[in-house]
């Protein structure tokens, strides 16, 4: 911690320095007797000397004030997560936030990851909030991802990577990634829903 310095000291500070009043008592400290005619010399003891800070306008000097902590600056959370991600399979959308969670109990999402081997427990239902393309590096810092299946939901990185197109499953960072239409289009359209389970088989099963 840096020292105060003199200008920053008050008089009442200095004053603390030497708060009892001092005497001369006869016996411990040697007398000089002055003859009468003469004058006797007053014993003068010096005084501290007194700093006197240069404060406008005010008489007395203003108490050091408490330092504030710094504010904690808060971001928008960039994705909304339900579900216990037992596998770390992170089921990636951008939806609504109404339909998003109905997600756990939607039936054909279920047919899928029961087709996989997977339980609902096993993985996480994330909604790309930001609206932006999701980044990978900021979805392994949110939660634990061994796979990701994206329905209609745009991925990017920084890391190499091939093109990403529909399903067609592709390595990032390690990780399988396997690139849908939205659950919405797929229900009613048996060609994607074969494209789709190709995909799945070759990263799965």
């Amino acid at each position: 911690m840096a020292g105060l310095h003199a200008e920053e000291l008050s008089n009442e500070f200095l004053k603390n320095f030497i708060p009892e009043t001092i005497f001369l008592v006869e016996g411990d400290v040697p007398v000089t007797i002055v003859p009468e005619t003469e004058a006797a010399t007053p014993v003068t003891l010096p005084q501290p000397e007194t700093i006197v800070t240069s404060t406008p306008d005010t008489k007395e000097t203003p108490a050091i004030q408490k330092l504030s902590q710094p504010e904690t600056l808060t971001h928008p959370a960039k994705f909304s997560v339900i579900g216990e991600n037992v596998k770390g399979v992170a089921v990636l959308v951008t939806i609504a936030d109404e339909e998003f969670r109905k997600l756990p109990q939607l039936v054909f999402l279920n047919k899928i990851l029961q087709a996989i081997g997977l339980q609902p427990t096993d993985v996480a239902y994330v909604n790309n909030v930001s609206g932006a393309n999701t980044l990978f590096e900021d979805l392994k810092q949110a939660l634990q991802v061994n796979y990701i299946l994206s329905f209609a939901s745009r991925v990017e990185s920084n890391l190499p990577h091939e093109k990403f197109t529909l399903y067609n499953p592709v390595k990032l960072g390690g990780v399988p990634i396997v690139f849908s239409h939205a659950l919405a289009d797929l229900e009613n359209d048996q060609e994607k829903k074969k494209l789709l389970w190709g995909a799945l088989q070759k990263t799965f099963l």
